[in-house]
């Protein structure tokens, strides 16, 4: 059983987290105490306990992504990879139609 937990995940290890799920490997994310907001991943029990103790204690953790939590992470509604796709879906076209022929590069999608 997993808890959702609001944690920052770096540009860089959003890049490490596509390259485990492609390999489907898991994922060692590295936390700051200020890294207690952001993006939802799900975490066992034992996970949450630590990150508690982390929180309470001022320090960082070291959290390891199961292959299935790595998984999963693309599954949560609102996965930060989900809102890239979806963002850019929607960023395309506008661009597309309004900064590139300000710019003289293309023209209308």
């Amino acid at each position: 059983m997993y808890t959702n937990v609001s944690v920052n995940i770096s540009d860089k290890q959003k890049e490490q987290l596509k390259k485990a799920l492609a390999a489907g490997d898991h994922l060692y994310l590295h936390l700051s105490h200020a890294d207690r907001v952001g993006n939802v991943i799900g975490v066992t029990q034992s996970q949450l306990s630590r990150l508690k103790r982390a929180h309470e204690t001022g320090k960082g953790v070291i959290i390891k992504l199961s292959k299935t939590q790595v998984a999963r992470k693309m599954k949560i509604e609102g996965g930060f990879l989900s809102l890239l796709a979806g963002l850019a879906s929607r960023a395309i076209p506008l661009i597309a139609k309004t900064v590139l022929p300000a710019l003289g590069v293309g023209g209308v999608v």
